[in-house]
């Protein structure tokens, strides 16, 4: 749940302006390409300032349709102007809203779109991890506490005039 964090954040920040030419891109090698939700993400600093990093969430579609216009990994990348605006999610990093260069662009909705449906579904798994784990911690409690003992019903043996009656 920790990969969402910096997004749910960004949906409460206001999103600020940026333009600039591209010094520094990385992708995590670890889930790189795997079009985990929120795993694929991009790293990237503007301008030569190393206090404020970009990321960019975004699905393989995504990705596939930024570089028809726009590749991290391209010589001349540093060299094609960026505008884009993100939002502060900590001190120096700044999530992604939208991107967009003279020969393209992703925009908000198609940012948000994707960010908010696997927000969701992330909180959604965690809400149902959250419920298995109280329903199998009740159930631990209550095969650990000792049995109720019930108290011993008194024998009963019948009169002589055929009612039962108290030992």
């Amino acid at each position: 749940m920790s990969c969402t964090h910096l997004v749910v954040r960004s949906f409460f920040s206001e999103p600020h302006l940026f333009y600039g030419t591209l010094s520094h891109a990385s992708i995590p090698s670890l889930f790189g390409g795997s079009n985990i939700p929120f795993l694929d993400k991009t790293y990237f600093q503007i301008n030569g300032d190393k206090d404020a990093t970009f990321v960019l969430y975004s699905s393989q579609e995504l990705n596939d349709e930024l570089a028809e216009w726009f590749s991290f990994a391209s010589v001349d990348a540093s060299e094609i102007p960026l505008e884009i605006y993100a939002s502060r999610a900590k001190d120096n990093v700044f999530v992604v809203q939208s991107i967009s260069t003279t020969d393209g662009g992703l925009d908000w909705e198609v940012l948000a779109d994707y960010q908010m449906e696997y927000a969701l579904i992330y909180a959604g798994i965690a809400l149902l991890s959250f419920i298995a784990m109280l329903f199998f911690l009740v159930l631990g409690i209550m095969t650990k506490l000792p049995p109720k003992v019930r108290p011993k019903r008194k024998e009963q043996t019948p009169a002589q005039d055929g009612s039962l009656q108290a030992e």
